[in-house]
């Protein structure tokens, strides 16, 4: 069919080099979102399958990318700075001493991009149900929402950066505010229950320590 692409996951074994970058980022994004189905659900469900029409019909005249092409960008982005890897070299050693490959990161970049997604799309309250109410105008809500979002994002960003969290705990935190379960965020992270429950409780100290 015309606009079809075909792919083959052995690029992934390839050297990373600017002729396959990009089907290496969109390899890499359609594997991992498919993975996060079965700890974010419709939210990863649905980010997978625009993406998956993303790929196969981007070629198509005038078809227009989704958002979740921007999970492609910026793993290619990314990949940009380490050609002529590969990627299962080594990248960085996290701070419990896990060993980073430039794979794993890619998969992190997509799975921190998905967590804060989800939860900006938590706090957003229907248009049409605040019309209804006759509580605010479509233009003054937009604008209160934007507004909104920016301050809690910078009040987040700061209070993260103040609780000084490791990479796992960046990512338990993530995770936690997207909705996932300890359960679910233990298996994530390939760790017992009882360390994410540890990484949490690490996080209150810290943050009552801070601000009280």
């Amino acid at each position: 069919m015309k606009g079809t692409v075909q792919r083959d996951f052995k690029v992934l074994t390839e050297k990373i080099s600017p002729e396959n970058i990009a089907v290496m980022a969109e390899l890499i994004a359609m594997r991992e979102t498919k993975t996060l189905i079965g700890f974010m659900g419709y939210h990863a469900e649905k980010a997978h399958k625009k993406l998956c029409k993303d790929i196969f019909c981007k070629d198509m005249p005038g078809y227009v990318l989704s958002d979740s092409y921007d999970l492609v960008q910026n793993v290619a982005l990314f990949l940009c700075d380490h050609c002529g890897k590969y990627l299962d070299d080594f990248l960085y050693i996290s701070a419990k001493g896990k060993q980073i490959t430039i794979k794993m990161e890619c998969y992190l970049i997509i799975t921190r991009m998905l967590s804060k997604r989800y939860r900006l799309m938590q706090k957003y309250q229907s248009l049409e149900a605040a019309k209804e109410k006759g509580e605010i105008s479509c233009m003054e809500e937009a604008e209160t929402e934007n507004q909104q979002d920016a301050k809690e994002d910078s009040l987040v960003d700061r209070i993260t950066a103040a609780l000084n969290l490791t990479e796992n705990m960046s990512i338990a935190l993530d995770c936690r505010m997207s909705g996932m379960s300890y359960p679910e965020i233990a298996r994530r992270l390939s760790r017992a229950v009882s360390t994410v429950y540890e990484y949490f409780e690490k996080m209150r100290v810290r943050y009552t320590a801070i601000y009280g």
